[in-house]
C-alpha cells in the first residue's frame, strides 16, 4: 500500500483556537493508526492558556446618595423601622470579627466578608430576620475564607456559628437544641454559598484594600521600587503605615467599599493617617513626589478626595453609630490634602476627567501601569532584594533542619533508643 500525504485545511467551524501548521509534518503510513505528528519550535503555551485570565468587571461602586437612598428604600420596602435594619446589619458585622477571633482567621479575610456583605445587601437586600441573616453571613464568611486563606473544616464553621446565634438570640435554645440546629446550619450553608454565588455572578473580584496595601508595601517592592525614597520618610512611614492599616480595618465596618474602588480606599487611608501625623507630630510631613502616581496608579486630586471624606462622614452618619467612626476628624478640606502630596497633576483637566471617570487611573491614558502583567513580567530585580530572598530563605532552611532534628530526638527518645540523663539530686 503506497503512502499518501494528507494535506490538512482550516476548518473555522470546528475549532476556534489559533491553528498549527501541520501539512508537512503529518502522514500517514502503511496504517491508518500510525500518525507521527511533530510540534513546530514556534509553539507557545501561553497562547492557548495565559499567564494571567482577564474577568469582564463589574460595578461595585455607588455614589453616596445611591447607598443612603438604597437603605431607605430597603426599610420601606420591607415595612421595618431603618433601626431594626441597622440592629440586624451591626449583627451580622459583629459575626464576622466574633469568628475572626474564634477561628484565627486573617485581618483579609474579616475585611473580604464584611465587603462581600455589603455587596449582598445592595443588590439582593437583607431579610428582617435575624436567623437567616446569620445563615447567610455564614455563607459570605466561607466564601470570603476560600478566597483569603486555608479554607477551615466544615464542623469548624458550624460550631462557632451554633454558639453565636446561642448568645445573640436568648429564646433560640426553647426552639433548637444543640444537634438540631448543627444540622440546620450545615444546610443553610450549602444552600447558601451556592445563591451567593449566583447573586454575585460568580464574581469574586473583591477588591481588598487590607490585601491590596499589603502587596504594594511587601518585602519586594521595599528593597526593589522604594529604596530611594527618602531616609527621614522611610523612618516615619511604617507608623503611617500601620495606621493605615488599623484605619482600613475599623472603615469596612461602614459601607466605604461601596463608595469608592481598593486603591482609592487605600489613598483615603494613607491621606487621613498622614494628614492625623502631621498635625501630632510633625507639621513639615509631606509624601515624596509621585508617591501615589508611582505605586497606586491614582491621580490625586484633592477636591475629589474631600469629597470622598465628606461622603464618608455622610454614612458614618446614616448607618452605624461605632466607637471607631470619625466624625469630624473626617472634615477634610482640600487645602490640607495638597498640603502633604507631591503630586504632578493639572487641576484643572483633571478637575473636567473626574467629572465623567471618577475612578480616572494613569492606565487610561496609556502610560506605564504597575499593574499591567506586560510590564513586570521581565523579573529584573536588585541586588539588595536577591539578598533579602538569600536571607528569608536561609532562615527558613535553617528553621526546618532544626524541626526536623527536634522531632527525630523525640521519636528516638519514644523508642528507647537514647536514654535520657538523670538529673543530679
Amino acid at each position: 500500500m503506497e503512502s499518501k500525504s494528507l494535506e490538512t485545511k482550516s476548518v473555522p467551524s470546528l475549532s476556534r483556537t489559533p491553528s498549527l501548521n501541520v501539512s508537512s509534518t503529518a502522514t500517514i503510513t502503511s496504517s491508518p493508526k500510525t500518525t507521527r505528528t511533530t510540534t513546530p519550535q514556534t509553539f507557545n503555551s501561553r497562547l492557548f492558556w495565559p499567564d494571567i485570565i482577564k474577568t469582564p468587571p463589574n460595578r461595585w461602586t455607588f455614589t453616596c446618595k445611591e447607598i443612603v437612598d438604597k437603605l431607605n428604600a430597603v426599610n420601606e420596602k420591607q415595612h421595618i423601622p431603618s433601626s431594626e435594619t441597622k440592629r440586624i446589619m451591626e449583627k451580622c458585622l459583629l459575626y464576622f470579627y466574633t469568628l475572626k477571633k474564634k477561628l484565627n482567621l486573617f485581618d483579609h479575610t474579616y475585611t473580604a466578608s464584611s465587603i462581600l456583605f455589603f455587596r449582598f445587601w445592595y443588590v439582593q437586600g437583607l431579610p428582617s430576620n435575624l436567623l437567616t441573616c446569620i445563615h447567610i453571613s455564614q455563607a459570605i464568611l466561607v466564601t470570603a475564607c476560600k478566597s483569603m486563606e486555608n479554607n477551615r473544616p466544615l464542623d469548624t464553621y458550624v460550631k462557632a456559628t451554633c454558639e453565636f446565634l446561642f448568645q445573640v438570640i436568648p429564646n433560640l435554645k426553647q426552639k433548637y437544641n444543640l444537634d438540631k440546629l448543627k444540622w440546620e446550619v450545615r444546610d443553610k450553608l450549602i444552600e447558601n454559598e451556592k445563591r451567593i454565588l449566583c447573586i454575585f455572578g460568580f464574581d469574586l473580584n473583591i477588591d481588598n484594600p487590607k490585601e491590596i496595601i499589603e502587596d504594594l508595601f511587601s518585602g519586594f517592592y521595599r528593597y526593589n521600587r522604594d529604596y530611594d525614597l527618602p531616609k527621614d520618610f522611610m523612618k516615619v512611614f511604617p507608623k503611617i503605615l500601620q495606621e493605615a492599616r488599623n484605619f482600613i480595618i475599623q472603615a469596612v465596618t461602614q459601607p466605604i467599599s461601596l463608595l469608592c474602588d481598593g486603591n482609592t480606599f487605600i489613598v483615603l487611608s494613607l491621606l487621613y493617617c498622614g494628614l492625623q501625623y502631621k498635625e501630632k507630630v510633625d507639621q513639615d510631613f509631606k509624601y515624596p513626589k509621585n508617591f501615589f502616581q508611582t505605586r497606586l496608579g491614582i491621580l490625586i486630586d484633592p477636591e475629589r478626595f474631600q469629597n470622598y471624606f465628606t461622603d464618608y462622614r455622610i454614612l458614618e452618619e446614616n448607618f452605624f453609630d461605632l466607637k471607631s467612626n470619625k466624625g469630624n476628624k473626617l472634615q477634610i478640606e482640600k487645602g490640607k490634602i495638597a498640603s502633604i502630596i507631591g503630586e504632578e497633576v493639572n487641576e484643572n483637566e483633571n478637575k473636567d476627567e473626574t467629572e465623567t471617570e471618577p475612578n480616572q487611573t494613569i492606565s487610561e491614558e496609556n502610560e506605564f501601569d504597575i499593574h499591567d502583567y506586560e510590564n513586570v513580567k521581565s523579573g529584573e530585580v536588585t541586588k539588595e532584594l536577591l539578598e533579602y530572598l538569600d536571607n528569608r530563605v536561609n532562615e527558613l532552611k535553617e528553621k526546618t533542619i532544626a524541626e526536623i532534628k527536634k522531632r527525630s530526638a523525640g521519636e528516638a527518645l519514644d523508642n528507647g533508643t537514647i536514654t535520657p540523663k538523670k538529673a543530679k539530686i
